[in-house]
């Protein structure tokens, strides 16, 4: 797979939100709550709560963000585009389970 590449950018734009989520779960039990494990974050609040689901993905996407400059700060245009598809994939998803 070449470095710069629209298929590398949607790959990793739908792969940083899954650490983004780690990542804002592993916060939130450490943290804000720390009397919670991970797996009540995942299981009861995320998963169990339709309520909290849309905007946890959405504080998740902020990985992408960051993804968003990386490719930026190497002249990866392509791979720029990819991440801006998979966050509007991401994105739908999100506007989906709003309502």
């Amino acid at each position: 797979m070449p470095s710069d590449s629209q298929r590398l950018g949607v790959i990793t734009g739908l792969v940083a939100p899954v650490l983004g989520f780690l990542g804002y779960a592993t916060i939130y039990v450490t943290g804000i709550r720390p009397h919670l494990d991970l797996a009540w974050f995942v299981n009861d609040l995320f998963l169990g709560t339709r309520t909290y689901q849309a905007p946890v993905l959405s504080l998740s996407l902020l990985a992408n963000l960051a993804l968003f400059f990386w490719y930026d700060r190497r002249g990866m245009q392509l791979a720029m585009r990819g991440v801006i598809t998979a966050t509007f994939i991401h994105g739908a998803v999100i506007v989906i389970l709003w309502f």
